[in-house]
């Protein structure tokens, strides 16, 4: 197997994670990655998640990757290099750096 093979493997499960949690899981995780991408310029998926630690958790925690794929596509942000996770779930694997295209700086009172 390729790596894009992989990657695609990887892509499509996270699709189904996200699909089973259901659509308003879906809704809430895209608004909570777009709040986090208007205060945060650099980021990884993660950091979002441990962030809305009040949210419902989804039945896998792939679901969140769907959420950052989404966002990607929207434009909401980029790619920007790798880094290492540094959640015990993945293991310290490799994983997608992210660069808000909608960033407008820190906001102490989290508003919007």
């Amino acid at each position: 197997m390729s790596n894009h093979e992989g990657l695609a493997i990887g892509h499509s499960m996270a699709e189904v994670a996200a699909d089973n949690a259901g659509e308003a899981w879906k809704a809430e995780a895209y608004a909570a990655f777009r709040k986090h991408a208007i205060h945060n310029q650099f980021f990884m998926t993660e950091e979002v998640r441990k962030s809305n630690l009040d949210m419902p958790l989804p039945p896998d925690e792939r679901a969140w990757g769907a959420v950052a794929l989404q966002a990607k596509r929207d434009g909401v942000v980029v790619a920007d290099g790798w880094a290492r996770a540094n959640s015990r779930s993945v293991h310290g694997m490799v994983v997608t750096k992210w660069r808000s295209t909608i960033y407008r700086g820190k906001d102490e009172n989290n508003n919007d």
